[in-house]
């Protein structure tokens, strides 16, 4: 269950404002403010008012709803979710980075969509932003989600001064906190050890799959090249053609793409990866392990929270073992830099 919380004073006015609300609240701010903690009192605030509340965590690398890298949403009413609940809710929409900063439009997509499946079903939503709040790419991020969301209420906290421009942009639905006391700064290994934790955790329910090596691809759900076959033969050869270039599929079992007239490779051995439907549905996460050239196929360790036949895996640019220890990164994002 969720640790027990008390309002700090600072915030004791946005409790007495919300007592009668109804509709969507979006909390931003930058990084070390205390969104999640917010977003968390007001998530018990509500259901102890026994209203039907959806929390929709977007911060990919700090995730409190869905495994790391990916949105996720979860619906409660009556009580708090559990942490087994949240982490493998089958509302959620995998990015693949800890940062939107490179996927922006579809982090925001993935947003939206979310919010249209639960906002129907609930008395209220709560959006936790991530702490990317640099323009423009933070400024585009949290536009996008407004305009697509149509917040009622929009929560920043810090100096009023800060969010002049969102005061015009929102008028009288933005409401500016004071920074309360005692919030500390989480630093990169603190950040990093709570990933490994859920990776971890996400990743205890894996098994091995296979999947013909004609489900790679290279683009996100919410962009067209999703639904395009990249994969093509030439003779003995086995080629991918994505966004003009092509990768090559190296001999031997691992996995592993050499871009053809080049010494570049793109090794994809432990890649965190979405896997989907053939129509786009988020069906699970999953760990590239290997190629294998004579039956044509992936092997994945994989897991899988919604039902549907796995059809399309995607990489993301992070590369994760089963215990949740992170392997670095790739030094390009494939959906988005090929």
């Amino acid at each position: 269950m969720i640790e027990v919380l008390s309002w700090p004073p600072e915030w004791q006015c946005l409790r007495v404002g919300c007592s009668n609300f109804r509709g969507t609240i979006m909390v931003m701010a930058p990084v070390d403010r205390g969104k999640s903690t917010l977003v968390r009192l007001l998530y018990s605030f509500f259901l102890s008012q026994g209203r039907r509340v959806a929390w929709i965590d977007a911060d990919l690398g700090q995730s409190m709803v869905g495994p790391p890298t990916t949105v996720g949403c979860v619906l409660s009413r009556g009580r708090e979710s559990t942490d087994e609940e949240r982490l493998f809710t089958p509302y959620f929409r995998f990015v693949g980075d800890t940062t939107p900063e490179r996927e922006v439009v579809a982090t925001a997509c993935f947003v939206a969509e979310l919010w249209s499946s639960v906002a129907s079903k609930s008395d209220v939503v709560l959006i936790d932003t991530c702490g990317l709040f640099s323009y423009p790419a933070g400024y585009w991020l949290k536009m996008l989600k407004i305009r697509l969301v149509h917040p009622e209420m929009v929560v920043a906290i810090g100096e009023e001064e800060e969010f002049s421009f969102w005061r015009q942009c929102l008028g009288e639905r933005l409401m500016v906190l004071p920074l309360p006391r005692g919030v500390t700064q989480k630093y990169y290994e603190l950040r990093r050890s709570h990933r490994k934790r859920l990776f971890a955790r996400y990743f205890a329910r894996g098994k091995y799959v296979r999947l013909p090596l004609s489900a790679l691809r290279f683009s996100l759900p919410c962009y067209p090249s999703f639904f395009m076959l990249a994969l093509v033969e030439e003779g003995s050869r086995i080629i991918f053609r994505v966004r003009g270039r092509r990768w090559i599929v190296s001999e031997g079992e691992i996995a592993t793409l050499q871009e053809e007239e080049s010494d570049r490779e793109l090794d994809l051995s432990c890649a965190l990866c979405g896997i989907y439907s053939g129509e786009g549905k988020d069906l699970g996460l999953g760990i590239m392990k290997r190629f294998f050239r004579e039956t044509r196929e992936i092997e994945i360790f994989a897991v899988f929270v919604n039902p549907g036949r796995p059809e399309i895996v995607i990489p993301g640019c992070l590369r994760v073992t089963e215990e949740g220890e992170e392997r670095g990164r790739f030094p390009f994002f494939p959906s988005t830099c090929l």
